[in-house]
């Protein structure tokens, strides 16, 4: 949990440095880049289902939304709900907190040292990871929640 944590702190922090300095980056869209950084993960939220679903007759995994591809989908579909002035704005918003999330998460230590093929459709190649910090530990979530308060006090 502390992983989902930092992905929400981290784009708060970057969301809130874009309104200072972006003039048609709205305060909106904070909350819009947060929820955004923790779409890729809903699929651990969706496994106590089973780790497969079969929808429309064709069998599929809850990691798909884990892949580029999908995070795609799901901005296009969100973005039908916002104004047609606004949709641009609304897309930039929510690429920024998936490309955030996947930056992240290519920095955790994994068995393997390689991440999941997150960049499918473009490449089923496994990149290796960063193998900066293991997905359980707190101590980058105290950090991101140290600098969030921050700039939450500064703002």
């Amino acid at each position: 949990m502390s992983d989902l944590l930092t992905h929400v702190l981290v784009m708060y922090i970057l969301s809130t440095l874009a309104v200072w300095r972006i003039c048609s980056f709205n305060r909106r869209y904070v909350g819009i880049t947060m929820l955004e950084a923790v779409i890729p993960d809903a699929a651990k939220g969706l496994l106590p289902a089973g780790p497969e679903i079969i929808l429309f007759g064709i069998r599929a995994s809850w990691y798909a939304l884990q892949t580029v591809d999908s995070v795609i989908v799901f901005i296009l579909a969100v973005i039908l709900f916002f104004r047609t002035d606004e949709r641009r704005a609304i897309f930039d918003a929510l690429s920024l907190g998936t490309m955030v999330h996947v930056f992240l998460d290519f920095l955790v230590i994994r068995t393997d040292a390689m991440t999941p093929p997150y960049l499918y459709p473009l490449t089923w190649a496994p990149l290796p990871s960063g193998g900066i910090y293991l997905s359980s530990d707190i101590w980058y979530s105290l950090i991101a929640l140290l600098v969030s308060g921050i700039i939450l006090y500064l703002d």
